[in-house]
């Protein structure tokens, strides 16, 4: 069963017009949605008294509208203004509003280039890896010639997305590139590493081997990744397989398979989630 929100307020006749994100909004909640999602967009005029008004017209919450003229007067930042809306909505939890906060905040001196990175950075940290190469893709496409730093850090977290997807070879192509536009060690351990997943131990070692001068971070990339195995070790799916090679070793091929299928379904069924348009 979904979790049910309480609304609060009323709900407005006349809407109020988001610029930025081109809707009408007729509710404080519609409005906390706005805020959450498209944090990267929203800006200090919205401060200019209108919102504060339409709160409390509109929506009857008298109360939350004294206390952003309040805030407006005392020259509180977009991030201060917008948090006291999602907080006296009590909308998502703490530490997401936290994050929109922060997002905000770091948007305020960013290009608009800047800011919708930072929209494609949100959706890939929430998972939503589809729509965030849509973004990364489109601004490449647009960025101007000269903006090398900010294309060397969307084409490495473009990286990272399609290493989360397994497509290590789109991967490896990305961190490559971000290299080449001004990256530096970080885009090149990652290159090396998304190729190690990518291919098998006597083709790396090969491949590696033409990497003169960078034995070093060949070797930062075996420790990373044993790192990773250690880590993997006292996890709930480590047990698991342990328990599903017990199964396979004492010859239990009923439980062996049956657990094997549930597995394999449970892997698909979470692919399809992170892949999803």
């Amino acid at each position: 069963m979904g979790r049910i929100s309480l609304c609060l307020g009323k709900y407005a006749k006349t809407p109020f017009f988001m610029e930025k994100v081109y809707v009408n909004l007729y509710s404080v909640e519609e409005l906390c949605y706005c805020l959450m999602r498209d944090a990267y967009l929203i800006e200090p005029d919205i401060m200019d008294g209108r919102l504060a008004v339409w709160l409390s017209r509109e929506c009857g919450l008298e109360e939350l509208a004294v206390n952003l003229t309040e805030l407006e007067k005392a020259g509180c930042t977009v991030g201060e203004y917008a948090g006291a809306i999602l907080e006296y909505a009590g909308y998502s939890d703490y530490e997401e509003r936290v994050k929109a906060v922060e997002t905000m905040e770091k948007g305020r001196d960013l290009s608009l280039f800047g800011k919708r990175k930072m929209h494609a950075d949100y959706l890939a940290d929430h998972k939503r890896y589809m729509a965030a190469l849509r973004c990364y893709a489109g601004l490449l496409e647009e960025l101007p010639a000269e903006e090398r730093e900010i294309r060397a850090k969307i084409l490495h977290n473009e990286g990272v997305v399609y290493a989360e997807l397994f497509r290590f070879q789109s991967a490896a192509q990305c961190f490559r590139q971000a290299f080449e536009y001004g990256g530096g060690e970080e885009e090149h351990v990652c290159f090396l590493a998304a190729n190690r997943m990518m291919m098998g131990q006597e083709e790396y070692v090969d491949f590696a081997a033409g990497y003169q001068g960078h034995y070093g971070l060949a070797l930062e990339v075996e420790k990373l990744i044993e790192e990773a195995g250690k880590d993997f070790e006292g996890t709930e799916e480590s047990r698991m397989l342990f328990t599903l090679g017990v199964c396979r070793e004492e010859n239990q091929s009923v439980s062996y398979y049956d657990e094997t299928e549930r597995i394999v379904h449970v892997l698909k069924e979470h692919y399809r989630e992170i892949t999803a348009e």
